[in-house]
């Protein structure tokens, strides 16, 4: 799957009213739009997504190329994993050094698109003027591994470009056994000579774990440092083979009613049995992010 320090893969909130904070049947949201509805979904051991399928998830790219994922909370703010924005130093990067796409299917009609040549598709570039981590994030380490990046103009929505919801866990679900959608444009192996970097945007279902069992899990399979904290979730199966890999990093897992509950943000490996993916619980974090958007 992915590692925190590993950008290649280095995987919102929903209320109806922009500034008014509240719940819908435990949704929240931060945009002007309602939640999503429901979608069929059916990285590694997945599938191609359909054009449009996730039009909440963002490409982010440095020096050109896609590095991370993204969510599109509201018109002015995006989450993603708090390493996605760490450098090789360990250091936060500059927001003027990224920019996102919104409303991207295939990467490489979007290239052949900027170089003017013609492609069906309509994404389009967006660039920040903010970076916030949270304040218990370190670069060193997966704790607090949550991000939110301001832009510098409002997203305009269409049907192809969206923001999703947020659970905000209000009767106290934690989705153990339910199977969840994670997207992006990562690795389709975690052997990168026997894989290839996903062109069009890429979709694969996993079943999220109990924390406990996610925790012995690791150990049992030597790995007997990792401990899952309650602002963390496991996605993926006993035998591995389905996951997110490098490049899904920051991107979201999603149920099958379009909530948002997951962050990619570590793991060992990509798809490898009895490690799961390490998603950022993002549930934990609501009060957080109202803080820092409704400034």
């Amino acid at each position: 799957m992915f590692y925190s320090w590993k950008m290649g893969k280095y995987m919102i909130f929903c209320i109806c009213v922009w500034g008014l904070i509240g719940s819908i049947n435990s949704q929240k949201s931060f945009s002007s739009l309602s939640c999503q509805g429901s979608r069929t979904s059916r990285i590694v051991g997945g599938s191609e997504a359909e054009k449009n399928e996730m039009p909440y998830i963002v490409s982010l790219t440095r020096r050109g190329g896609h590095f991370c994922g993204a969510s599109i909370l509201n018109e002015r703010w995006l989450l993603t994993a708090g390493h996605c924005v760490c450098n090789g130093l360990n250091n936060l990067i500059k927001p003027s050094q990224i920019r996102g796409v919104i409303g991207l299917h295939s990467i490489s009609e979007f290239l052949n698109g900027l170089q003017g040549r013609s492609y069906r598709l309509n994404p389009s570039q967006i660039e920040f003027r903010n970076i916030v981590t949270h304040p218990g994030y370190d670069c060193n380490h997966v704790k607090n591994d949550i991000a939110l990046l301001e832009l510098t103009r409002p997203i305009i929505f269409s049907e192809q470009i969206r923001p999703t919801c947020l659970s905000m866990d209000l009767d106290g679900r934690n989705f153990e056994d339910d199977f969840a959608t994670v997207s992006g444009w990562g690795w389709t192996n975690e052997n990168q000579g026997n894989g290839d970097r996903a062109d069009v945007l890429r979709k694969a279902t996993v079943q999220i774990w109990n924390n406990d069992i996610c925790e012995r899990s690791y150990q049992v399979n030597g790995k007997r440092s990792n401990f899952i904290a309650e602002t963390q979730m496991c996605a993926g199966f006993v035998n591995g083979g389905i996951d997110s890999c490098w490049a899904d990093s920051g991107g979201p897992l999603v149920t099958k009613d379009n909530l948002l509950v997951g962050v990619v943000s570590t793991g060992i490996g990509c798809a490898r049995p009895g490690l799961p993916g390490i998603y950022t619980r993002v549930s934990k974090y609501i009060n957080w992010m109202e803080q820092v958007i409704l400034r």
